[in-house]
């Protein structure tokens, strides 16, 4: 369809022919309207209405205009007259400020006047200074403290003229200054006294505390002692030695040190006796602090809360063949699902059937020792685990190659099985003895 026909039924559309009957009087006259007439009609009021609004806009678009315009005007002759005023303002005091300066030159050339006449006095002084050569050998150290003073004097004269009437009032005739440092050489004199008493009893007190520092290093390394051979005789009671469990720090075959070369001078003569003593001490508390470490993480817990030993290490007759053969643990009974415990920190190695063991348990603690627990009913922790003491691992049962409800429980020390009583009865004597230190404090 072309343009021309939608115009059109555009047109019929909406301006059809009409009849306007218009009365007057008595007679009624007929005016027809065509379709175009209605148009042009529409046409030349729409026209009429847009010119009014376009006239009606453009009017208060030019009244918006001309206020903006009257505002500026008047901002620009305020800001014209204020800054006329500013001006003017600027102008009085740049004429007060030159009045200001010229009186401050000639307070500066006074003063100049008045440093001249200061600094020939000082030449006076000096002169005079210069006859008293015999006094010169007598009073060395006092007149280099004098010149100190006489050169600071002279700074202070030569930089801050504002302070040249306050140094006329301080400078003194020379016997006046002279005298003056006749009494502070006394009053030096009576501090120096004073100073070498008060020396003589701080040496009196540093003799006093190394003797204290001594005797603390002594109580120190005697307690440390004490606690070794405790300890050590605990891992005797296990029958194990310490050199085979506890490992020495790895050490660089050619540690990098170097530096000059300075001799220790120590200030006292009981210093180098006193770090002699403070590194053997440190010595020993480094190996009471390894052996502890070794202490807490060796098996001398006990796998169960509540048992009984059905079956000790060693040689025994097998409970089902009855022929002779060697246990490799110990056996502790109890009911079914008792709870089984690590009986030292470590990490889980295996933890899984394993043959005639059953389900079982490998925890490895360090330095070559490593405990089992077989025969279990359940396994509740999985390899690659950390454990604490006494941490819940498993329940008690009677898997593989068992006779009833137990837990077969083993000591490995370098692969090889030791007698876990010995560990038990071990732990049995730390753990009464840190019962009683408690109740003790």
């Amino acid at each position: 369809m072309s343009a021309f026909e939608r115009g059109r039924r555009f047109v019929e559309k909406w301006f059809p022919d009409r009849q306007v009957l218009v009365r007057s009087n008595d007679s009624v006259s007929q005016l027809r309207l065509g379709k175009y007439a209605q148009l042009t009609l529409a046409l030349i009021g729409i026209l009429s209405i847009t010119w009014s609004v376009g006239v009606t806009g453009y009017s208060w678009y030019l009244d918006q205009r001309l206020t903006a315009r009257e505002e500026q005007l008047f901002r620009s002759e305020l800001s014209y007259n204020q800054l006329i005023a500013r001006v003017t303002e600027s102008q009085r005091r740049f004429g007060e400020i030159t009045s200001q300066m010229e009186g401050t030159h000639r307070n500066l050339l006074s003063m100049a006047e008045k440093n001249l006449q200061l600094q020939a006095r000082v030449q006076d002084y000096t002169s005079k200074l210069a006859v008293s050569e015999q006094e010169k050998v007598r009073i060395f150290a006092l007149r280099t403290s004098m010149d100190n003073q006489m050169n600071a004097l002279q700074t202070q004269i030569d930089g801050i003229t504002n302070r040249n009437l306050a140094l006329r009032d301080e400078l003194e005739t020379v016997e006046t200054v002279m005298s003056r440092v006749m009494r502070e050489r006394d009053q030096a004199m009576q501090r120096s006294k004073k100073l070498q008493s008060e020396l003589g009893e701080v040496r009196q007190r540093i003799a006093d505390l190394h003797t204290v520092q001594k005797q603390a290093m002594q109580r120190v390394a005697e307690t440390a002692d004490t606690t070794i051979l405790e300890l050590e005789s605990v891992l005797e009671m296990t029958g194990l030695q310490v050199g085979d469990i506890i490992t020495p720090p790895m050490k660089p075959e050619i540690p990098g040190v170097g530096g000059p070369f300075v001799a220790f001078e120590p200030e006292h003569p009981e210093d180098e006796q006193f770090l002699n003593v403070a590194l053997a001490v440190g010595d020993r508390m480094n190996q009471l602090v390894s052996l502890h470490d070794r202490i807490k993480r060796t098996p001398l817990g006990e796998p169960a809360a509540s048992y009984y030993v059905s079956s000790l290490f060693g040689k025994r007759k097998d409970p089902i063949n009855g022929k002779w053969a060697f246990h490799s643990g110990v056996d502790l009974a109890g009911p079914m699902k008792t709870p089984i415990q690590a009986t030292a920190p470590g990490k889980v190695v295996f933890a899984g059937w394993s043959g005639k063991y059953g389900k079982m348990i490998e925890i490895d603690h360090g330095d070559g020792l490593r405990t089992r627990f077989g025969h279990l009913y359940k396994v509740l922790v999985k390899k690659g685990d950390e454990v604490n003491y006494q941490s819940k691992i498993a329940l008690m049962g009677s898997t593989g190659r068992s006779t009833g409800s137990h837990v077969h429980y083993e000591v490995l020390v370098h692969d090889k099985q030791v007698d876990p009583i010995k560990f038990i009865e071990a732990g049995h004597y730390v753990f009464k003895n840190e019962q009683e230190a408690d109740g003790s404090n």
